[in-house]
């Protein structure tokens, strides 16, 4: 008799312990695995969609490097084109493109080179906007010299 209620309860410990790794099995199966790209701040993804709003929160970062910069320069000079004036007075979202060239030309990473470049092309892509381009530029310079 005993030894009937030992072999049950071996049994119903075996039948509980193959359940738990079926169970274990197919809930890791069902999950796929996700493999993470680590990707500092301050860097471009290829193939990732960027907004303006992005490209100044990557010109803000001041570890994002000259590299990083210059990238950023060509996306915004090819892909980001200022909005039109409106009777001579400057739009709304001018501010974030305005704040970008700022951005730029007070980076502690960016050289004159890298600000020329800056400045020709997105004159070239926003003839509307030499003037305020240079303006922003100068302020940017001259924070650039107030902090050194």
């Amino acid at each position: 008799m005993q030894e009937k209620g030992l072999m049950v309860a071996l049994i119903v410990a075996l039948l509980i312990i193959i359940i738990l790794v079926t169970v274990v099995v197919f809930s890791s199966m069902g999950k796929k695995s996700k493999k993470v790209k680590i990707v500092k701040k301050g860097t471009i993804e290829k193939g990732k969609k960027y907004t303006i709003e992005d490209m100044v929160e990557i010109a803000a970062n001041r570890n994002t490097t000259k590299n990083d910069l210059t990238k950023i320069v060509l996306k915004v000079s090819k892909d980001f084109i200022f909005p039109k004036k409106i009777k001579g007075k400057l739009p709304k979202g001018i501010k974030v493109y305005l704040n970008f060239v700022l951005l730029i030309a007070s980076h502690k990473n960016s050289d004159a080179k890298l600000i020329a470049f800056m400045n020709t092309t997105l004159k070239k892509a926003n003839s509307e906007y030499t003037k305020e381009i240079d303006i922003y530029e100068n302020e940017g310079i001259r924070q650039r010299s107030n902090r050194a």
